[in-house]
């Protein structure tokens, strides 16, 4: 993995890589799998003890799959909540639910934890 400050930019930049491969041109798809990728990514460098975190897109039918995976070591679980908008941080979960079909997370059997998204590529 990139250092840290790299790894966010990266991953943003790989991200458009595939979605070009994939002929994703949908542009409101795109941009959301994009803020998804930047926040989760975020969220799992700041939030956990993980030496190693994986991002997955994955096309499925009509939908674009997001996920990235880390290896735990979370106090608690991060879920959307209301903030007050001057504050810098503490609404990217509440604008990733505003800009996805569905948002979820599961406990891995390693002890680490995959946050997911699905995003429509259609209208």
């Amino acid at each position: 993995m990139p250092t840290l400050e790299r790894a966010v930019p990266v991953c943003r930049h790989l991200a458009r890589l595939w979605m070009d491969s994939e002929d994703i041109t949908d542009e409101s798809a795109r941009s959301a799998a994009l803020l998804v990728i930047s926040e989760l990514m975020t969220n799992a460098i700041v939030h956990t003890n993980s030496v190693s975190i994986t991002g997955r897109l994955r096309k499925a039918g009509d939908w674009l799959l997001v996920e990235v995976q880390d290896e735990g070591g979370a106090t608690s679980v991060p879920h959307p909540h209301r903030t007050d908008y001057a504050n810098e941080y503490g609404r990217g979960l509440v604008l990733i639910a505003q800009s996805v079909q569905a948002l979820g997370t599961r406990l891995e059997t390693d002890g680490g934890r995959t946050f997911w998204a699905r995003i429509p590529l259609t209208g």
